[in-house]
């Protein structure tokens, strides 16, 4: 029975998160689909709205900087990345594609990315969100060791990758 109780413990968890990964709700703002709460990459082509389309237009365009990218690539290594975002926000339009072209070239392990969608007032169905202090999105929260390196707000202030380097670079 202790056994039982364990795997419960255990597994319960990953089937919650399962089910209620890449939701989709209707925007009535926009009048399209949006995608609320936990969620993937893959999670963007299910939705009817303009961002799947932004971000396969945006993705294969982006060149992020060799050198950066090369320096970046040691040092996401132990690095986890937590992203709130709105797939009806103009500015995710633009950084989320960015951010993972970045990633994917840096071969970043997406095991260690938490990705979450939130409404126009920054809401969504994920327990803490409130913990994350949210103020404008796309937020990009870097983490070491469970302690937070820093944070890209919004737009970075230079190349996603040179922000990024500037963050995990300090530890």
């Amino acid at each position: 029975m202790k056994n039982l109780f364990s795997c419960l413990v255990i597994i319960l968890p990953v089937l919650i998160t399962a089910q209620t990964l890449n939701q989709v709700a209707f925007d009535e703002k926009r009048n399209n689909e949006m995608l609320l709460g936990y969620c993937t990459r893959e999670g963007f082509k299910m939705i009817q709205s303009n961002f799947d389309s932004a971000y396969q237009a945006e993705y294969p365009v982006y060149k992020p900087d060799p050198a950066t990218l090369d320096i970046l690539k040691t040092k996401l290594k132990k690095v986890k990345v937590t992203i709130v975002m709105g797939t009806w926000c103009g500015d995710s339009r633009d950084w989320i594609p960015r951010f993972y072209k970045v990633m994917d070239e840096a071969g970043f392990d997406y095991r260690r990315l938490t990705l979450i969608c939130v409404d126009h007032v920054k809401k969504a169905p994920v327990t803490g969100l409130d913990k994350l202090k949210i103020e404008r999105i796309p937020t990009f929260i870097f983490y070491k060791k469970k302690k937070e390196l820093g944070r890209i707000v919004e737009v970075p202030s230079d190349l996603i990758e040179k922000d990024m380097l500037k963050i995990v670079g300090k530890r």
